[in-house]
């Protein structure tokens, strides 16, 4: 830490001084432009401006590889780590069939564009900027589809109707392209500590926000499940103890996301305390409806294993807001450690 005065020229203008070794590490000299932006109301970053344009980060992939699956890796892979060009290049000349499963991934993969293609290759460009990405925007939208889809399993199940469930199995397909762009995001940052800066993440948020993303991709996955399993869907719809269900998980992945977006604010432990109650409940549900039913074995089995995995879905969303107060009340403390 390093603490600076603040002078004042004439007209109102104040400035401080940079460090002098680290000036000199970033070549900032007597003319040179930096770059101040403000971050918010009590934060300014200040960024070398090197006058060269930043080389675009470009992977090149050789086709054919040993596989179509390998191929389809590779480009994923490239775009998860932030690369901003992705170029495909042949031997010989790309097959119709490949080039379909490529457009296939693309179209899967949010912000990456097809922008020159030939007959041996394709060039792909990753086209929003870095920093115009936010993380917490991104975790809002999966969970708003999530909680939807959880919403509309219940009333799926209250109306016995399959069109819907059919629905839902689609919307999964928005959640798993916005994982891969918030997983984008946040392995960039780790990267880049400037973009970091910019998004307002430590290190340790970075990490919290990739299990986020995969917790949440994992909800869409198991919802979509159980939108598959219209087999049993009449009997299910007689229960009133699926369809409460389903009501207590849609409030607690609202309890969850909250905290967890709020996780640099003083909170009540009664957030969390609510979360595990909840799942409490939604366990004693499950135990109700495994008493003999119109159900097949198999159907109770899938059916009870997917409202325990949500349930514990929103328990670990909420562990991860945990630390910020889990030291305050040392009765929390204690009774969280004999778990």
């Amino acid at each position: 830490m390093d603490t600076r005065k603040v002078l004042e020229m004439g007209g109102g203008t104040v400035l401080i001084s940079l460090p002098k070794g680290w000036a000199q590490r970033n070549g900032i000299a007597k003319g040179t432009s930096v770059l101040v932006e403000e971050m918010g109301p009590r934060r300014l970053m200040v960024t070398p401006m090197s006058g060269k344009e930043e080389q675009a980060k470009t992977v090149l992939i050789e086709y054919p590889n040993e596989s179509q699956a390998h191929l389809v890796n590779d480009v994923t892979g490239a775009y998860l780590i932030g690369s901003d060009s992705i170029k495909i290049q042949g031997k010989q000349m790309i097959s119709r069939e490949d080039r379909e499963r490529m457009k296939t991934l693309i179209r899967r993969l949010v912000g990456l564009e097809i922008m020159d293609e030939d007959s041996k290759s394709m060039t792909l460009q990753f086209l929003p900027e870095p920093s115009a990405l936010d993380p917490e925007k991104i975790v809002r939208r999966m969970s708003s589809l999530t909680q939807g889809m959880i919403r509309d399993t219940g009333e799926a199940l209250a109306n016995a109707d399959e069109k819907m469930l059919s629905l839902i199995v689609e919307r999964d397909d928005e959640v798993d392209r916005l994982y891969f762009l918030l997983v984008r995001a946040i392995r960039t940052a780790t990267i880049d500590p400037a973009l970091a800066e910019r998004y307002d993440l430590t290190p340790v948020e970075c990490l919290d926000y990739r299990v986020l993303a995969t917790a949440l991709e994992s909800l869409g996955d198991t919802v979509s499940e159980f939108a598959r399993m219209t087999k049993d869907l009449p009997e299910l719809a007689k229960m009133n103890e699926a369809r409460e269900a389903f009501e207590l998980l849609e409030r607690m992945e609202d309890v969850s996301i909250r905290m967890f977006l709020s996780r640099k604010s003083r909170r009540s432990r009664r957030d969390y305390l609510e979360v595990e109650t909840m799942e409490r409940k939604v366990n004693e549900l499950s135990r109700r409806i495994a008493q003999p039913t119109g159900l097949s074995t198999r159907t109770t089995v899938d059916f009870l294993s997917m409202l325990e995995r949500i349930a514990k879905t929103f328990v670990d969303i909420s562990d991860l807001a945990l630390p910020t107060y889990v030291f305050e009340d040392d009765t929390l403390h204690r009774r969280r450690s004999k778990a």
